[in-house]
């Protein structure tokens, strides 16, 4: 546990400052053109998405410590390369059909969740809450796996049920993992960082909702037809 936690405090990923707020920009930038044009710019979006998760799969699970040296998180990296693969599978295969379309009210329920998610108000030195804008443009959430997945899966939310159900369910369920570990070590194994616990609870309230829905269009045979 030591190991992982040194990795994840200080991955490679995070050694260019520069990249966070950008790491911001670029998803909502996306995100809003996908909604108002469609899929004009789905491949941009997927593409971006594959590249993320190939970042955070190899970058975001490595560092280089005082005490282990160069040392890597397999298992996470392991998990996250197959959400890499399978999002690079449709930046080919173009199953997402991101047409502008109505949505109720109700459906943006995910908004919020993936707002706190990519804003992330914390202080990484304490694990308090920190909504100071200096924080909320320049911490690094668009550069981690847990804080990324919900702003995703939240498009995947809006767009259902013409997604990639194979992707959906691939990411959502992974999404499923790591939430029950990180909200079990933020409130339970180590409770004075419970804050991080409640940024975690996006990732497993999106992740578990992305993953019944697709589970339910898979029980109606959506998935069969579209994988034809």
């Amino acid at each position: 546990m030591d190991l992982v936690l040194q990795v994840l405090s200080h991955p490679l990923i995070y050694t260019l400052p520069v990249l966070m707020p950008i790491a911001k920009v670029i998803p909502i930038v996306l995100i809003v053109g996908v909604m108002a044009c469609g899929n004009k710019l789905r491949r941009a979006f997927n593409g971006y998405v594959a590249l993320l998760h190939l970042a955070f799969a190899f970058f975001q699970n490595m560092a280089v410590t005082d005490k282990y040296g160069l040392a890597i998180a397999s298992g996470n990296l392991a998990l996250i390369l197959v959400v890499a693969l399978a999002w690079i599978w449709e930046v080919f295969a173009e199953r997402n059909d991101l047409t502008p379309r109505q949505r109720p009210l109700w459906a943006w329920w995910v908004a919020p969740l993936a707002a706190l998610a990519l804003l992330a108000p914390i202080d990484a030195k304490t694990n308090a809450p920190d909504f100071s804008p200096l924080v909320l443009l320049a911490n690094e959430s668009g550069l981690t796996y847990c804080m990324m997945t919900p702003v995703i899966l939240s498009v995947l939310n809006l767009f259902y049920p013409t997604v990639n159900l194979a992707v959906l369910r691939v990411s959502s369920f992974v999404g499923i993992i790591f939430a029950l570990i990180n909200v079990t070590m933020w409130f339970v194994v180590m409770p004075s960082g419970w804050w991080m616990g409640v940024l975690h609870i996006p990732l497993l309230v999106i992740s578990v909702c992305a993953f019944v829905i697709a589970q339910h269009k898979l029980c109606d045979g959506g998935a069969d037809a579209q994988l034809t």
